[in-house]
């Protein structure tokens, strides 16, 4: 339940955030920030969330960051009720927390199975995530017409219903979540459960790991983040934008299983290489058709599809037999490269947009998205060493 209410909270939110920077701030190459803040607040929570995992469990842990999400969507209606860019930005920063707990639940399930099956235990929450996710920016124009029924700016709506969705999936993660593994253990409360961030050991399978995740979401956060504005550019409605954005969204959790089966079928590394390719051609099909609706959907499609692949491939070359009371640590530096890169994707959308246009960042993340290729390389060579 609380990966359907974070999924479409977080969706939602999302699909509003450029077009309220450009509608506020008056540029384009502005409308990447709340995305590129919302990654780094994402950054910076997988560090304090991963902290408190150790500490004090996953559901304690988890919900603190869906619950500093709450606050995050209020402060962005404020900016929006006052035309502030710096208060969406503030918003949007600790929306990032949220995100970051509904990414973390994949390790949750993970915990509860043995080694073999953590792949298919992350994608059954990936699944459940779909529901909320796919359904969220779907809601992009009925939120709207709330937000101007109480009298709020259109584009409040959708961060006001975001802000409902977190608050039960706080309420979900607080009350139903099973205390984490490493509680189990007598390792003092306090206590670090790895190496302290100077001297993270990774081995090649997880150096391999956090750059398929790194490289796979900032591929497509930046490619992702310009979507909606480049689809009204091109004459599609809010509506319109809304079910490409649902559709990219269902790509990037619906195919799990099928995720799972080939990681666990082909290997780890050999399905980030997939992912990889994936991630190439879907870039190139945007930059050639992004004049075109229909092909930049199917382009959208194929890009969260390509994600999903990296996620979980990724995802489980970075934790590949990593004793339990190491995993939070892990899983934080994981959810903190992927916010980095995001970051870095999300800035240079803006100004690669306004510089030359769609194509030409679709152009330069379809290069970016082929360093995944030597990265799943080192997970196999990883893999194959004695």
């Amino acid at each position: 339940m609380a990966s359907v209410l974070g999924g479409l909270a977080q969706s939602l939110a999302g699909a509003a955030g450029a077009l309220l920077a450009q509608r506020v701030g008056g540029s384009d190459a502005v409308a990447g920030l709340p995305q590129t803040l919302l990654v780094a607040g994402a950054a910076v929570a997988a560090l304090a969330l991963s902290a408190l995992t150790v500490r004090h469990g996953r559901s304690a842990a988890l919900s603190a960051g869906a619950s500093a999400a709450v606050a995050g969507c209020v402060i962005v209606i404020l900016g929006a009720m006052g035309s502030s860019l710096p208060l969406i930005l503030a918003g949007s920063f600790l929306l990032g927390a949220g995100n970051t707990a509904v990414m973390l639940g994949r390790y949750a399930a993970a915990d509860l199975g043995p080694e073999t099956s953590r792949a298919g235990a992350m994608a059954s929450v990936l699944v459940a995530t779909t529901v909320g996710a796919v359904a969220g920016p779907n809601l992009l124009a009925p939120a709207t017409g709330l937000a101007a029924g109480v009298g709020l700016p259109a584009l409040a709506g959708p961060y006001l219903v975001a802000a409902v969705g977190f608050a039960a999936a706080a309420c979900a993660l607080a009350l139903g979540l099973r205390p984490h593994p490493a509680h189990t253990t007598s390792v003092p409360v306090g206590q670090p459960a790895g190496p302290v961030p100077g001297g993270l050991t990774l081995g090649r399978q997880g150096a391999a790991g956090l750059g398929v995740l790194a490289l796979a979401n900032l591929v497509m956060v930046s490619v992702m983040t310009m979507a909606p504005l480049q689809l009204h550019r091109s004459g599609s409605g809010l509506g319109a934008i809304g079910l490409v954005v649902s559709l990219h969204i269902a790509g990037m959790f619906a195919p799990s299983p099928l995720s799972a089966w080939l990681t666990d079928r082909y290997g780890r590394a050999q399905a980030a290489a997939g992912a990889g390719a994936l991630l190439i051609a879907a870039c190139g099909l945007a930059a050639l058709g992004a004049g075109s609706p229909a092909v930049l959907t199917v382009a959208m499609v194929a890009l969260g599809i390509g994600w999903n692949l990296a996620l979980i491939a990724g995802s489980a070359l970075l934790t590949a037999d990593v004793p339990t009371l190491q995993q939070p640590r892990r899983e934080g530096w994981g959810e903190v490269a992927m916010g980095v890169a995001a970051a870095s994707g999300g800035a240079a959308s803006g100004t690669l947009m306004a510089s030359g246009g769609y194509p030409l960042l679709a152009a330069v993340a379809a290069v970016v998205a082929a360093l995944v290729l030597p990265f799943a390389q080192r997970g196999y060579a990883g893999r194959s060493a004695p």
